[in-house]
């Protein structure tokens, strides 16, 4: 029998994802989906490198949806996605650091505790395909929309958070590095419904053994033809990919 990450046992919780999923469809966005957390936090290591875990969740086939809805009711379905996402990133300690479309970008602190952030970040994706097969795609349905599935990457490492001006407070800040590159590349050959994690994530998880006996992470086949990104490790490898799958 499969974990579960939402406490679907715990009536409140999931009516009130409902309620919200089915407020927001009918009212329009109502909660503060802001970034300046996200900001804040990159502020405390202006010109410095600081360890995080990223992680991109991307609708799949969002460009034919696209095209078959009327633009209002796409990015109707995108805001609602999208918020839902958020909450449940904020319930494991995570920041959203960027909106890209269709795509949300989401930051975990890894300063301190490497292993607890790459936890926090499987558990945060496990939860998100929860909410979506359990609460948003039934409403979805009800009113008239189509169902969505979603590809989750993630990734380990430094990334160096630089500064575009002088004002402290208010230049345009942003984050450079191979992890947060990595994670957008890995999402982009995700498949539905379906969750891959990078090699350092990996590497955490099996040096602490925080993958339980009823989960494990699986290695991919890649097309060395269209993957050529080289390992951190060992230069002379593929950087690995790994799913996650439940027994």
């Amino acid at each position: 029998m499969s974990e579960r990450w939402v406490d679907f046992t715990n009536f409140s919780l999931p009516e009130q994802i409902r309620a919200r999923v089915i407020k927001t469809l009918d009212q329009g966005i109502r909660l503060n989906m802001s970034t300046e957390e996200s900001k804040k936090l990159l502020r405390r290591h202006v010109n410095s490198k600081t360890n995080l875990v990223t992680m991109f969740v991307d609708i799949n086939n969002s460009t034919e949806m696209s095209l078959s809805l009327p633009e209002s009711k796409f990015a109707l379905l995108v805001q609602c996605y999208a918020q839902e996402v958020s909450i449940a990133v904020l319930g494991y300690g995570g920041y959203v650091f960027k909106y890209e479309g269709d795509a949300v970008i989401v930051l975990f602190p890894a300063e301190y505790d490497e292993t607890k952030a790459c936890k926090n970040a499987l558990m945060c994706s496990r939860a998100i395909l929860e909410i979506i097969k359990e609460i948003i795609n039934p409403i979805f349905k009800s009113h008239k929309l189509p169902e969505i599935s979603v590809k989750i990457g993630l990734t380990y490492g430094y990334a160096l958070v630089v500064l575009y001006g002088n004002d402290s407070k208010k230049a345009h800040i942003d984050i450079i590095g191979s992890s947060i590159s990595l994670a957008s590349k890995i999402v982009s050959i995700a498949k539905p419904n379906q969750i891959l994690v990078g090699e350092y994530v990996y590497d955490i998880f099996v040096s602490s053994n925080s993958i339980s006996n009823n989960n494990k992470l699986k290695e991919i086949d890649l097309d060395p033809m269209k993957w050529k990104y080289l390992s951190h490790s060992d230069p002379e490898s593929m950087y690995r990919v790994y799913e996650y799958v439940e027994k």
